[in-house]
């Protein structure tokens, strides 16, 4: 199985705090990063994490700062002009006493000229301990989840590729980061993978400029980057490049998994977001160290409500527990007296526990909120059954005309699914949508832009399998945040307890024929490339006789949670295949939307 991501570039960054050094060094440094360098940070490390390797301070490079000139410094900074010329006045300043630059990818020869230029005149080259590439340059959100850069993701989103008037340059330099980013990762994996692509769009794009990337790599004498890597390994990797209009629905479908809702509603940011609770915003962790989240992050949102009440019983247990023992204390009693020992050492962790309880009762509380609010239950199960081709209880029609129903925007998206699930919808039925979406208070733009990008490409949403859902009947949640206090039940009032099949998106059949070398007509016209080859293979089809279990997927264009969790539900179907989902930006619903819209202005 392949080597986890995150741990490895947990390790790279640890390795570079030291001084990028393999024997342990327990000097204190100064960290300064770009904003590149804090994002790809943030989810990995937490200040208590970093002042255990040393870090006393971390701060932005483009900020003011205040000379500490016998402290050393670590950078992990983009190469970029604005960076050598801010770390140049740093060493003309000397603002430490010894400078170590890593930079997030490979730096060019002349901008390294200009340092070296720079420091020669300020007669501070001395001070330049060490100068690393650390190809780093991808965001590790999650263990099988990361992106291209959370900071300017606007740089490589989707509106970024597709916009009309998009200079040349802006999509050279697109282009560029994403294969960048796709490259440092497997820079961290050591590994050469095999790689599938379809044909004729960005995907196409960077899966040739990533092959010829790593191909000059191994080819390179002075180069070490797969040195290391078994180029004989039996088993390789296999790397999916694909195109965010492969599939446009999945990306607007409202969703029932707890993160995913958690992303559509609050904007799930590196694993942080804001929620509003009691008229103030709080802001939450959700990374790997919370438990909970790891194992219920995934499930559809009644079940981690019940798993929260569950987690809520357990904390008062415990809590009844420490004071039927305060209640015998001194009682001569040697096994109470052992229990209590244990018990006061296990607080903390309790604290911890009810604290991060607490936490996920307020989420699930405003997420409850927001679904009776705006009736997203019967969003999801209506496009639900339009993407499977069951027959609905209403029409499309009569839900957008509903004024008690939705928001202008859940019904524009909801309007977006059906037209790309519809193979052909007269002219005038169209019209009648748009009148009505308009008189909702929806800009409608978006489809004037989906009607040109339908009318040349397969962009119609193929028939997707069917599968057995219930609505079941309605339980009764009263709110949330109440039952912390006042009651034992934790049930869910006016929301549909809906069952989630497990139906494959696109891009998980996709992964099945692709890992599985099925031959299908949704896969069979796709490139394959493979860097290992010195020249390059325009016929690698017949040379691929064996399955892949680890299998890395990048959505060119953007990527989110309901792709990435539905794959992840295939994996634990398949437990010898391991996936890593990646994408140019994790994009909510309405980020995508009005990428959309401002697409559909400008082609008009």
């Amino acid at each position: 199985m392949a080597a986890d991501v995150r741990a490895r570039q947990i390790d790279a960054v640890k390795h570079m705090l030291n001084l990028n050094s393999p024997k342990s060094n327990s000097t204190w440094k100064i960290l300064v990063f770009d904003e590149y360098g804090r994002d790809i940070i943030a989810p990995l490390l937490t200040v208590k994490e970093l002042r255990e390797c040393g870090v006393t301070l971390n701060l932005l490079v483009a900020d003011k700062r205040d000379p500490i000139p016998d402290v050393p410094v670590v950078y992990f900074v983009m190469p970029t002009k604005q960076n050598i010329d801010l770390i140049s006045q740093d060493c003309k300043n000397q603002m430490y006493e010894k400078f170590y630059i890593n930079f997030i990818t490979a730096v060019s020869r002349q901008l390294l000229e200009d340092l070296a230029q720079a420091t020669i005149e300020s007669d501070t080259v001395a001070r330049v301990e060490k100068i690393f590439d650390q190809y780093l340059s991808f965001c590790m959100l999650e263990q099988n989840l990361f992106t291209v850069s959370a900071y300017d993701a606007e740089a490589c989103s989707y509106y970024a590729l597709n916009r009309p008037d998009a200079k040349d340059s802006d999509i050279e330099n697109c282009i560029n980061a994403i294969t960048d980013s796709v490259f440092s990762l497997f820079v961290t994996l050591r590994e050469l993978p095999v790689i599938r692509c379809p044909k004729g769009n960005a995907a196409e794009i960077v899966a040739e400029r990533l092959e010829k990337k790593m191909r000059d790599a191994r080819r390179d004498p002075k180069s070490e980057l797969f040195k290391d890597q078994a180029i004989t390994s039996f088993q390789r990797p296999l790397l999916i490049l694909l195109d965010r209009n492969m599939d446009i629905c999945s990306t607007l479908h409202h969703t029932w998994t707890y993160q995913a809702l958690i992303h559509d509603l609050f904007n799930l940011y590196l694993n942080r977001c804001k929620v509003e609770v009691e008229e103030k915003v709080k802001n939450y962790d959700l990374g790997p160290d919370d438990s909970f989240w790891a194992k219920n992050k995934g499930k559809p949102f009644p079940e981690v409500a019940d798993a929260v009440h569950v987690e809520l019983e357990a904390c008062r247990a415990a809590e009844q527990e420490i004071k039927r023992l305060k209640d015998v204390m001194g009682g001569g009693d040697e096994n109470a007296n052992d229990q209590i020992a244990n018990t006061v050492s296990s607080l903390p962790e309790l604290m911890e526990r009810k604290k991060r309880v607490d936490m996920h009762i307020n989420i699930a509380t405003a997420l409850s909120d927001c679904i009776r609010s705006r009736n997203l239950d019967k969003f999801f199960e209506v496009e639900e059954k339009i993407m499977t081709k069951t027959t609905l209880e209403e029409s499309v029609l009569d839900t957008l005309k509903n004024p008690n129903v939705g928001t202008a925007e859940d019904k524009l998206r909801l309007f977006v699914i059906y037209y790309l699930s519809t193979s052909d919808l007269p002219d005038n039925e169209l019209q009648q949508y748009i009148d009505t979406l308009q008189e909702a208070g929806c800009d409608t733009s978006c489809i004037e832009y989906l009607a040109k990008l339908k009318s040349v490409s397969s962009l119609s949403a193929p028939p997707q399998p069917k599968l057995t859902s219930s609505t079941g009947g309605y339980s009764s949640m009263s709110n949330m945040f109440k039952y912390v206090k006042n009651s034992s039940k934790f049930m869910m009032e006016g929301v549909k307890s809906l069952v989630v099949g497990h139906r494959k998106l696109p891009v998980t059949r996709t992964v099945d024929c692709l890992s599985e070398l099925k031959q299908t007509p949704e896969t069979d016209s796709f490139l394959a490339l493979d860097p290992k080859i010195y020249r390059k293979s325009e016929n690698l089809l017949p040379a691929l006789k064996n399955t892949f279990n680890d299998v890395y997927v990048f959505v060119v264009g953007g990527g989110s949670y309901v792709e990435y969790q539905n794959l992840m539900t295939y994996a634990e179907q398949h437990p010898d295949k391991r996936i890593v989902y990646g994408s140019s930006e994790m994009m909510d619903s309405s980020n995508f939307l009005e990428q959309l819209t401002k697409l559909g202005g400008a082609s008009s």
